[in-house]
């Protein structure tokens, strides 16, 4: 059985701080939000969002964070740059306004019509960057 294994990319990161942006999401604190790459996961998603524990922000041991997972073996199966950056926008839309550490569940604003709409609003060129990204990043044996 393979050992579950992350890769933290900055450079995606980086990208993901345009998203945000260009998403108007000015609730997120982008320098909170880290993005990795996960190896060997059995889990069906392209990918997952991970929060800090209310516990541990509630006691003052740090800052709320955010972490997006991308499964590797699950994102390369997307047929479309659209549908890669999409899975991006769909776990970044769990962060709740707040920004708290904890975790929107899915209601409206999780339709694929949705997603689609506000995917189809951001750059062209943030798309692709996005997009090649996710694909290099995933495509890694790391």
């Amino acid at each position: 059985m393979p050992q579950l294994q992350f890769h933290r990319d900055r450079r995606l990161e980086q990208l993901v701080r345009r998203l945000i942006e260009a998403l108007g999401l000015d609730y997120i604190d982008p320098e909170r939000v880290y993005i990795v790459f996960s190896r060997g996961s059995r889990s069906l998603a392209h990918a997952r969002i991970w929060g800090l524990p209310s516990p541990f922000v509630k006691l003052g041991l740090c800052e709320p964070m955010y972490v997006i997972e991308i499964v590797s073996e699950n994102i390369l199966r997307l047929r479309s740059c659209e549908d890669i950056v999409g899975v991006l926008v769909h776990e970044l839309l769990h962060i709740p306004r707040t920004f708290s550490g904890g975790l929107r569940s899915h209601g409206d604003w999780a339709r694929r019509s949705n997603i689609r709409r506000l995917v189809a609003r951001l750059p062209r060129q943030l798309v692709e960057e996005l997009c090649s990204i996710v694909v290099r990043g995933a495509s890694r044996g790391e």
